[in-house]
């Protein structure tokens, strides 16, 4: 495979004596870049999911990957979660539940191992599928720039092979796979592209799928070239107290082909990311640079922009914290839009959707409730190690505005619970044992009542 040898060498992918972590979900790609790594001597462990959504099928899966990795003394971590459940309390689609829960186990695993890098096995075919979802849904640069190869820890040293090519080094090497029958479901976008629209493609053109990744490539390095142009515009802008303050005149003297990119570039500095921007709010944005006056404009994931003497301001719209409380035994209080009842009960309970169910110990220390604390994690059952509370909110989609509002119980000063996130695995009663039982209704409901 000397085609994947020369593209890890260009784009620096796999550290020769690092440990590198393959995610391997036991089909063909995955399969075959396990085999690639460990016959080419690199220090490899494995990590295959299990998203609970194909029954017994999933379990062979696993059984396939268990068996293999055992054969070569590859150690295997193997992670699970309820992808169905997890997308509906989300809503989200099951395929974007999926990759949260699996690339969140991998990240995980990748912490515990202390591996450098996480290897996917994603091909040239994935990275045409990405171009064309992209295109058709409307997208900029960045979206028809496709796969990287690279993307912080994460790497793709199979990009540069073809699904066919991957098809040949598992008939070559007797490599195992299983097919997951899901694949034939046209019903599911990135399906019906594969199936339906990239073979057409493929007669217009036998090589399409190569050139579309070689136009990807191409239009990466030029996004990455004009990013640095458009910071240019950002020499001026300044941080401070949660929010940044730049020139107006320093976004109008880009090029105008350049000054969407320059904002996009600050909204990213602010934190605010970039899934719920669309096109019309740079646009906006602009218009409200080139505007004369004080102006103001309310753009999504809370923030504000405002226009004041020629200067614009963004920051991130964030209430007044409600004063930590302590919780007592058979009383109620009032945080936030919250009333929240504390009861002592001597035998496990239901849970319900305005419950949390805790264990005894959590009296062991004062028992509290309050906002979030950026530097703050906890352990949930299904996370298999301790994450941030700024990233479980994160995954969970809560705004700015939503985290400052969501109470967090705490037992001294550990996180026992967040309420709409989870319990600590720590705090998690037994059968049969004595529990605190939190129940929290808004105030607004209570006086309805």
């Amino acid at each position: 495979m000397k085609k994947v040898l020369d593209f890890v060498q260009r784009y620096d992918l796999l550290p020769r004596y690092e440990l590198l972590l393959a995610a391997a979900s036991g089909g063909m790609d995955s399969m075959c870049l396990l085999d690639f790594l460990y016959e080419n001597g690199y220090r490899v462990c494995a990590a295959h999911y299990n998203h609970q959504l194909r029954g017994a099928e999933a379990d062979m899966d696993e059984d396939l990957v268990r068996a293999w990795c055992a054969a070569r003394r590859i150690p295997l971590c193997v992670g699970t979660g309820d992808v169905a459940a997890y997308a509906e309390e989300n809503g989200m689609t099951v395929e974007e539940a999926a990759r949260k829960l699996r690339y969140d186990f991998l990240d995980s695993v990748a912490g515990q191992t202390g591996a450098a890098r996480i290897v996917t096995a994603h091909h040239a075919n994935d990275n045409a599928e990405t171009v064309l979802f992209h295109l058709a849904r409307g997208t900029g640069m960045t979206g028809l720039a496709g796969i990287a190869p690279k993307n912080g820890a994460r790497v793709r040293p199979f990009l540069c092979l073809t699904r066919d090519e991957i098809a040949d080094y598992a008939k070559e090497h007797h490599v195992p796979y299983r097919t997951d029958a899901t694949n034939g479901d046209t019903a599911l976008t990135r399906n019906f592209i594969r199936a339906e629209v990239l073979p057409r493609l493929c007669h217009v053109n036998a090589q399409a799928v190569e050139h579309i990744g070689e136009t990807a490539l191409r239009l990466r390095q030029e996004d990455e070239f004009l990013n640095s142009l458009a910071a240019e515009a950002l020499r001026e802008m300044k941080a401070e107290d949660g929010m940044l303050t730049l020139p107006c005149a320093a976004v109008l003297r880009a090029p105008a082909v350049l000054r969407a990119r320059a904002l996009r570039l600050a909204l990213d500095a602010l934190g605010a990311g970039k899934k719920d921007f669309a096109a019309a709010h740079y646009d906006a944005l602009v218009q409200l640079c080139e505007g004369a006056g004080s102006a103001q404009l309310d753009l999504p994931c809370g923030v504000t922009a405002r226009r004041e003497d020629a200067v614009l301001t963004l920051s991130v719209r964030r209430e007044e914290r409600p004063e930590r409380v302590l919780l007592r035994v058979g009383e109620s209080v009032r945080w936030g839009e919250f009333v929240i009842r504390c009861e002592k009960c001597e035998k496990t309970v239901e849970n319900s959707e305005n419950t949390v169910i805790l264990r005894e110990a959590v009296f062991d220390a004062p028992l509290s409730v309050g906002a979030w604390d950026a530097r703050e994690s906890m352990s949930l059952p299904i996370s298999r190690g301790s994450r941030s509370l700024k990233r479980l909110f994160a995954e969970r989609g809560f705004s700015p505005d939503e985290r400052e509002r969501t109470p967090v119980i705490r037992s001294g000063g550990a996180v026992a619970a967040v309420y709409g996130i989870g319990t600590d695995a720590l705090f998690l009663p037994s059968d049969g044992e004595s529990v605190c039982v939190l129940t929290f209704v808004k105030a607004a409901e209570q006086v309805s009542d």
